[in-house]
């Protein structure tokens, strides 16, 4: 019995852990070097100017998240890269997780602090669906730029 319970628990873990890898490299969503605070969404592959500073959204590393209208025993996670760069050379690759945390990672949502300017991830979009899974999602990135 106790090994039947194992192997429905193995076989619906893995079930629920749909892994998508993109990357892209297209063009720029904001060319303006002024910065103002409010909610700004990248696409991926997408890239936003901040002062100088060049924010993209590069990759999706994971997305194992729970899609909609199914159950799970995990509640699964997205893992982006976002790339940060100053005059034209790479100064900065944060990964960011929403949901589930593994051992030694934490929830730190801000990826992008100097002086003034705040810039926080929000969300991730769209939510897996029964339906669609997570091939060939359209994501985005929802991000907060705040300056006091």
């Amino acid at each position: 019995m106790y090994k039947f319970v194992l192997l429905i628990f193995l076989v619906s873990a893995s079930c629920g852990t749909q892994n998508s890898v993109s990357t892209t490299t297209t063009g720029t969503s904001e060319t303006s070097t002024a910065i103002t605070n409010g909610e700004r969404t990248l696409a991926l592959g997408e890239e936003t100017n901040l002062g100088g500073m060049v924010i993209a959204f590069s990759e999706v590393l994971e997305d194992s998240r729970c899609p909609t209208g199914t159950q799970c025993f995990w509640e699964g996670r997205a893992r982006l890269l976002v790339e940060m760069s100053g005059d034209g050379m790479t100064v900065e690759k944060q990964e960011i997780i929403f949901g589930k945390l593994k051992p030694g990672e934490s929830h730190n949502h801000t990826f992008y602090k100097d002086g003034t300017t705040t810039i926080t991830a929000k969300a991730i979009n769209p939510y897996p669906t029964a339906e669609t899974g997570t091939t060939g999602l359209a994501y985005k990135l929802v991000v907060m730029v705040a300056t006091e």
